[in-house]
């Protein structure tokens, strides 16, 4: 008779960050407890990372700062870095601040936690702060990562970055990509993010609607037969503006979209996405 597998560390990961995607608290919690009370396996980092993961998503920040500070482990970059993204998701600054200032501490060239904090300031307003963020970076030697995007058709790879005019059929593109953003409320030639003042994107010409991932959406759509989903890598985060169109783009197109971005594959379907706006 065959005995019967029993889970180890590793399956316990693997189910609690589906708990974490699904957004489903009380089988996670229900699962994290049951790891030592009946397998006896004591919770790892990884694990405690993933309830994290799951408590940013419930908006209970208070809990999530309480959860850091009671686990029995230090707490590494990893968790501070998930609870500097619920923040950022909810728009909590102080908490913020505190979770990136954890992060810095023990990595004092993690360009990303600029990068995030330095976001939820221009959210914001407090456009000081994004400068300061900036020429703390200058005096680290740290630049942003430049952002790009690929999709891959009929087995070529195209790659994009942000207002990307190097490709041959780049007027015919942007064209598209002109009556696509219309198509879905957008002002050309206008930003769309409500965090963000006129006169600021006037002056900064980094529009949403010109981000790689659009690019190389608009791309897959034109070059792929119609309701063929179209799949593509993004080496960076997802902006809001542009996981927000994302959804539209796949509902009027009735077109499947799948990106995967840094942390997770967001599967775009009929204007909702599979991450349920949390990532």
């Amino acid at each position: 008779m065959t005995g019967t597998i029993k889970p180890n560390a590793s399956t316990f990961v693997s189910l609690l960050s589906s708990f974490s995607i699904a957004g489903t608290v009380e089988e996670g919690w229900e699962y994290f407890k049951a790891m030592k009370r009946e397998y006896g396996i004591d919770p790892g980092i990884e694990h405690y990372g993933c309830m994290l993961d799951l408590l940013g998503r419930t908006g209970d920040l208070d809990l999530a700062k309480h959860f850091v500070h009671q686990m029995p482990l230090v707490p590494t970059a990893r968790i501070w870095g998930s609870l500097l993204a619920a923040s950022r998701h909810h728009r909590n600054i102080e908490l913020a601040e505190l979770a990136a200032k954890h992060i810095l501490s023990l990595q004092h060239d993690n360009t990303g936690c600029y990068v995030l904090l330095s976001n939820l300031y221009a959210e914001a307003g407090r456009w000081d702060d994004v400068e300061r963020m900036k020429c703390l970076m200058k005096d680290q030697g740290l630049e942003k990562t430049t952002g790009y995007s690929i999709v891959e058709i009929s087995s070529r790879t195209y790659r994009f970055i942000n207002q990307d005019r190097s490709h041959t059929d780049s007027n015919f593109l942007y064209n598209v990509l002109d009556i696509i953003s219309k198509m879905i409320g957008e002002e050309i030639g206008v930003g769309v993010s409500k965090f963000k003042p006129l006169d600021l994107m006037r002056k900064g010409a980094n529009l949403p609607r010109c981000h790689s991932v659009r690019l190389a959406i608009c791309f897959g759509l034109i070059s792929t037969s119609i309701r063929n989903p179209v799949f593509v890598r993004k080496n960076t985060r997802i902006c809001e503006d542009c996981h927000g169109a994302a959804k539209k783009i796949s509902d009027i197109t009735n077109r499947e979209i799948v990106v995967g971005d840094l942390k997770i594959y967001h599967h775009f379907r009929e204007g909702q996405c599979s991450c349920g706006d949390y990532w």
